[in-house]
């Protein structure tokens, strides 16, 4: 190959920039595998980067190549590829690019030129330092000679020799530590905005307290009774007339206080069951006479009806308000001989030993309540952005609010609906019409809206 044709290229290896080398010297590198096609390569005198692929050939046969050839197939899966974060935010401080048209560079574009321009500000660094020092050591002797001959020339000449350099190279770092800067701050501007947090949506309160606010108990409903008899006084009576109480118990709450025919018979009752051999009736004729009309009357002002327990308790619910004074509304149920028998609770047949009588608990209402999933709602997932500026950029970065799910719960009865807030299982787990248990834990605890509600737009995050 004839050395006055023979060009001369830089070679990008790694970090660093080795050359000018002549063409016999890259061949070889070729051939002892240094260097790839891919290797980045400037002409001597062009500050354009590119492929060595471009200007040699890569085969069993190595020869210089005069003309540009084709792209190769790695270097089009490169054009099809993003550049690196980090190398987008160098074209952008280094000024390769700007805002509209970084997005138009390839990965190996963005290599070339970053390293380009990094190696020239190393390479200018370098030569300054270079000259500085040569300078310095030239100016000694001339400012010996010129203070032999002119001694008012010798601090003019060094300062005039160094001035340029001097000038020169604080400009090279400067702008290399003013990159490296802008670099970091970027990066910690980009982080202080990927911080920023999406609270919850704020406000709502638990679903146990709005359900509760929305209980409505109606006063005719809103007592429970509780009491206990003992017929330990009759058994002794009854016994005495070979008659034995079974265990199946019965209370009847009526409608009202008894009177009339039905407060006449229960008296003839209970003067029978206390006095089953000597009284004015003896049991046994006062069921045969008027047992059957009594038990008629009793079913038919019944309005409750409740077993009692083993211990001889009973509890009635959800009836209105009732006190010790209306105790004649209550009546016990036995069963003698297979025959019922009927006493007032407040008869001297039986030893009372508990009433208790009092409103509901709330809690009580709230269990009976019927809510169901009406709808299904997500909102969130909006795109927000904060703009990073640097002494010479600014761009945009982008955020995404979260996705908050909601269920709509309602009554059948009702006209409007509550909002609860679930998480993204809870919400998979529901469908439209299944019932929402507040008795669940989870579920009582969970906070509730009018409306669905999204998080609040952190400082900072501005809607594009």
């Amino acid at each position: 190959m004839d050395s006055a044709r023979m060009r001369c290229f830089s070679l990008q290896i790694g970090n660093e920039t080795r050359g000018p080398l002549a063409e016999d010297e890259i061949t070889a590198m070729i051939a002892a595998g240094s260097v790839d096609a891919s290797t980045p390569c400037a002409l001597e005198g062009s500050t354009d980067w590119v492929p060595l692929s471009t200007h040699f050939s890569f085969g069993s046969t190595l020869k210089v190549r005069r003309t540009k050839d084709i792209p190769t197939a790695a270097e089009d899966e490169a054009n099809a590829t993003r550049i690196d974060p980090d190398l987008r935010k160098k074209l952008l401080v280094y000024g390769l690019a700007d805002v509209g048209s970084v997005d138009g560079f390839t990965q190996v574009q963005a290599v070339r030129a970053v390293s380009a321009k990094e190696s020239a500000l190393r390479d200018e660094h370098r030569r300054h330092g270079l000259a500085k020092t040569a300078c310095f050591f030239l100016a000694i002797p001339v400012a010996i000679i010129a203070a032999l001959y002119v001694p008012p020339l010798s601090a003019a000449l060094g300062a005039l020799m160094s001035a340029p350099m001097l000038e020169k190279e604080p400009l090279a770092k400067v702008e290399l530590l003013a990159g490296r800067g802008g670099i970091k701050q970027m990066r910690w501007s980009v982080q202080r905005v990927a911080k920023l947090a999406f609270d919850k949506p704020s406000g709502g309160i638990s679903v146990e307290t709005a359900l509760a606010n929305r209980l409505k108990i109606n006063p005719e409903k809103s007592f429970f009774l509780s009491a206990q008899f003992s017929p330990t006084r009759l058994q002794e009576t009854l016994g005495q007339a070979d008659g034995k109480i079974a265990k199946e118990r019965k209370v009847h709450l009526l409608k009202v206080i008894p009177s009339g025919r039905t407060l006449e018979l229960l008296r003839a009752s209970e003067n029978a069951l206390l006095n089953p051999l000597t009284g004015p009736q003896s049991w046994s004729a006062f069921f045969a006479q008027d047992g059957k009309e009594l038990a008629t009357l009793i079913k038919d002002e019944t309005l409750r009806t409740a077993p009692a327990g083993k211990d001889d308790t009973f509890r009635f619910e959800m009836i209105a308000p009732i006190n010790t004074s209306m105790s004649p509304q209550v009546v016990v149920e036995l069963s003698i001989g297979g025959r019922p028998a009927f006493a007032s609770w407040g008869a001297a047949c039986f030893d009372q030993t508990r009433w208790q009588a009092e409103p509901l608990p709330a809690e009580y209402f709230l269990a009976q309540e019927r809510y169901f999933v009406t709808k299904k709602t997500t909102v969130g997932a909006k795109t927000f952005k904060a703009t990073v500026s640097t002494p010479h950029h600014s761009f945009d970065v982008k955020r995404v609010s979260p996705t908050w799910h909601y269920l709509a719960i309602a009554r059948q009865s009702d006209t409007d609906e509550l909002q609860v807030l679930v998480d993204e299982k809870k919400f998979a787990a529901f469908k439209v019409g299944d019932r929402f248990d507040h008795a669940q834990t989870w579920q009582a605890k969970s906070r509730c809206f009018p409306e669905p509600r999204e998080s609040t737009t952190p400082p900072g995050l501005d809607v594009p």
